[in-house]
């Protein structure tokens, strides 16, 4: 196995920021974990587990390893149960589940990055949560040197959040999926309601693969190819609250809230959009024309950078509402 010295992070992470890591290696077996292990106690260093680098802000040079994530392979356990290698790309997964017949993760067409990725952030788009579908997790943790299994419960699910983002000790390495194959299609969500108004379908005819088709195209026309503008989609996350301490609050009456369980949720995108931000840009930094929840760069601006432009927003928002924003990837 090979250990490389002052990888830049330009292709390594979607914001394309000028970074370096101190030390980069790429996993394509598990038993180079323990190579890897090995190498983290000689320099006695950190570590960080990259898939597409699609939701991590490098603000700084990252004194320790990069270990690029290449774990692959997807193995049908029954009609209902699914193994898929953390390395693994996520969109590439979804549809072949839908090729294979199991229906459930169409909501979640079209968000980047790896299969490993998704359990970190607890991925969710238009209505779904990717926890919903997780059975089990296999994780290498560094402290015991094991393999180990965790139910859905052992990873502490909760909105765009999991255990593993509470410690680096464990690298996960296969996520396990159950589906149910009577599971109901999800069109709860207003603009996937929309577009089937505007298309003139009919629900009662819809399949998986038409969910799939019109979620992927809500996500063309709204958020910005990073490939083109590097950004890691929606930067900041929507704002939770308690209902009862929401209705303490002053808020204008037109702003989009969801309610449920006890809790509410305000959008954030409409918060930033009507403080005046959306389209704005400072220097190399701004936020995009086509959603306000994402910021985007140009390539080579300074990780420290986005992070100064991101607290503007975050600071303005709370001045002009008294509610703060949450940023959403993970600042490396």
């Amino acid at each position: 196995m090979k250990f490389f010295e002052n990888r830049s992070f330009d292709d390594l992470c979607s914001l394309k920021v000028e970074e370096n890591a101190r030390f980069y290696c790429e996993l394509e077996d598990y038993d180079q974990l323990y190579e890897i292990e090995n190498f983290l106690r000689d320099k006695s260093i950190k570590h960080l587990v990259l898939g597409e680098g699609t939701n991590i802000v490098p603000i700084n040079n990252f004194e320790g390893l990069v270990i690029k994530n290449k774990l692959k392979g997807i193995t049908k356990i029954d009609e209902s149960f699914v193994e898929v290698s953390s390395g693994e790309n996520w969109n590439e997964f979804v549809k072949w589940s839908l090729s294979e017949g199991k229906k459930g993760l169409e909501n979640l067409a079209l968000i980047p990055g790896t299969v490993g990725a998704g359990p970190v952030q607890n991925i969710g788009a238009y209505g779904s949560e990717i926890s919903k579908f997780i059975e089990e997790i296999s994780v290498f943790n560094f402290e015991t040197s094991k393999v180990e299994s965790m139910k859905k419960d052992d990873c502490e699910f909760s909105y765009r959040s999991s255990i593993f983002q509470q410690t680096n000790k464990y690298f996960i390495l296969s996520v396990s999926f159950k589906f149910q194959q009577d599971s109901k299609l999800n069109l709860s969500y207003k603009s996937i309601q929309e577009l089937i108004r505007s298309k003139g379908l009919i629900e009662e005819n819809l399949t998986s693969y038409d969910v799939f088709d019109l979620v992927s195209q809500i996500r063309k026309k709204v958020l910005p190819d990073h490939k083109l503008n590097p950004n890691v989609g929606s930067f900041f996350k929507n704002i939770r609250l308690p209902e009862s301490e929401y209705k303490k609050l002053d808020l204008p009456t037109d702003i989009p809230v969801y309610k449920g369980d006890g809790e509410v949720k305000i959008s954030s995108a409409y918060l930033i959009e009507k403080a005046g931000w959306k389209g704005k840009r400072e220097g190399g930094v701004g936020i995009s024309d086509l959603h306000s929840l994402v910021v985007v760069c140009d390539k080579g601006t300074n990780g420290s950078e986005i992070l100064e432009f991101a607290h503007k927003v975050i600071d303005d928002i709370y001045s002009k509402t008294g509610l703060r924003l949450e940023i959403e990837p993970t600042l490396v």
